[in-house]
């Protein structure tokens, strides 16, 4: 008999279905802290677009857009510092070209609960990073008894 692989097409790592799941499950209980920064590099850059998803997905964005009433009855929105460090970062460390379709869909689901078709960026740059971190061999084994 011989074993057909199917390459499992990407879901939603907020479902828990993403395409390499079990590989991101290890990867934050190895390479990422409780709290504080992961080691630079692809660690570092899975913690940005997974807070940055966690944002989305969990608050609406609610922390990355800040909005205020600028007195005149129009409000004004701008991202977050800490976000627009993530989001920085992340531009050192996934293609040009994925990292203005994020751009693109952080200003398509601007403000408080705007949702976006065009949330599957953070799915796909996901993707992007835990290739290059299973290529790299970053992930220890886990053992099973």
């Amino acid at each position: 008999m011989t074993k057909v692989i199917i390459d499992k097409p990407s879901g939603s790592y907020w479902d828990n279905e993403g395409k390499y799941q079990g590989q991101y499950d290890r990867a934050w209980k190895q390479l990422i802290p409780a709290s504080g920064e992961a080691k630079d590099g692809l660690p570092e850059a899975l913690r940005a677009i997974s807070r940055i998803g966690y944002d989305y997905y969990n608050n609406g964005f609610c922390n990355l857009w800040h909005s205020w009433d600028d007195g005149d009855g129009e409000y004004d929105v701008k991202i977050d510092p800490y976000y627009e460090d993530l989001v920085d970062y992340l531009s050192y460390q996934i293609p040009l070209p994925m990292h203005k379709e994020l751009i693109e869909f952080l200003h398509d689901a601007k403000g408080y609960g705007n949702w976006s078709d065009k949330a599957d960026i953070i799915d796909r740059i996901i993707d992007y990073i835990m290739e290059g971190i299973i290529k790299d061999g970053l992930l220890e084994e886990e053992l099973v008894n």
